[in-house]
C-alpha cells in the first residue's frame, strides 16, 4: 500500500475504497496487515483518478465500463458517452389501447414471426418502435404483400440481414474514424444530428434502386412473344 501511495499520489483510504469497489485488481495477503498487490494495480489506480477528473465518471459508472468493456482509453469512453445519447432515445412501451388496435388489423401469426425473426422484441409487451414495425407489416398485407401473392413473412429477414450489413459498415467506416477527433459535446451534436439525416438518405437512396431495378425490369424482351417471333 505504501508504494501504490507513493507511486500513484492517491491517498491509501482512497485506493482502499476502490477495492471495496471491486476496481482494482486483488491483493494478495501476507503475514499480518501487509497485502502485495499486481503490478498492474498501479495503472489502473491511475485510470479510475483519471476518469473521476476528465470525465466526471462515479465510481459505479466506471465499475460498469470496466465489467463490460475492460480498462479502455479515456478517448474510447469519451465517444461511448456521445454516442450513450443515442442508447438513451426513449422508446416507451404501448399503450393497451394502441396494442388493442394493432392486434385487430395483424395476423398474429405474423407476430410471431417477427419476434421470431429478431424485427420486434421477445416474448415482453410491445414499445412504441415495435407496434410501429408490427402497424407496417399488416399495411403490408393489406397492400397486397399476403402469403397467397407468395410473401411470407420470412421475407422480412431481408431487410433485418440488409440493416445490421449496413450498421457495422457505418460504424466502422463513419463513426469510428472521428471517435478520436472530437469532444463529448462535439460527438453528441454529431450523432443527434447526423443520424436522422442518415436515415432519410437511406430511404431516398433505396426509393431511387428500386426504380432502377424495377425500369431494368420492365425494358427486358417478353420472352413469350420472343419465341414467337423466332417460330413464325
Amino acid at each position: 500500500m505504501r508504494d501504490l501511495v507513493r507511486l500513484t499520489g492517491t491517498p491509501a483510504p482512497t485506493i482502499h475504497f476502490y477495492l471495496q469497489q471491486g476496481l482494482l485488481p486483488p491483493a494478495r495477503k501476507t503475514a499480518g496487515n501487509q497485502a502485495l498487490y499486481p503490478e498492474d494495480t498501479v495503472e489502473r489506480v491511475r485510470w479510475v483518478r483519471s476518469l473521476q477528473a476528465e470525465l466526471h465518471l462515479p465510481l459505479r459508472s466506471i465499475r460498469w465500463v470496466l465489467e463490460r468493456h475492460g480498462e479502455l482509453p479515456i478517448t474510447e469512453i469519451r465517444a461511448l458517452q456521445a454516442l450513450g445519447s443515442l442508447l438513451e432515445e426513449p422508446d416507451p412501451a404501448a399503450t393497451a389501447e394502441e396494442l388493442a388496435a394493432v392486434n385487430a388489423s395483424v395476423d398474429p401469426n405474423d407476430v410471431a414471426g417477427l419476434r421470431r425473426l429478431g424485427l420486434i422484441g421477445g416474448e415482453g409487451p410491445l414499445s412504441s418502435s415495435d407496434l410501429r414495425v408490427v402497424e407496417l407489416t399488416a399495411a403490408m398485407r393489406q397492400a397486397g404483400f399476403t402469403e397467397a401473392a407468395g410473401f411470407h413473412i420470412e421475407n422480412m429477414a431481408l431487410y433485418r440481414d440488409a440493416v445490421e450489413h449496413l450498421v457495422q459498415q457505418e460504424l466502422a467506416r463513419i463513426i469510428e474514424p472521428v471517435l478520436s477527433r472530437h469532444d463529448t459535446t462535439t460527438l453528441r451534436d454529431l450523432v443527434n444530428r447526423g443520424f436522422p439525416l442518415a436515415n432519410q438518405l437511406l430511404a431516398l437512396l433505396h426509393h431511387k434502386a428500386v426504380q432502377a431495378e424495377l425500369q431494368q425490369w420492365l425494358e427486358l424482351p417478353d420472352s413469350t412473344t420472343e419465341k414467337l417471333e423466332i417460330t413464325a
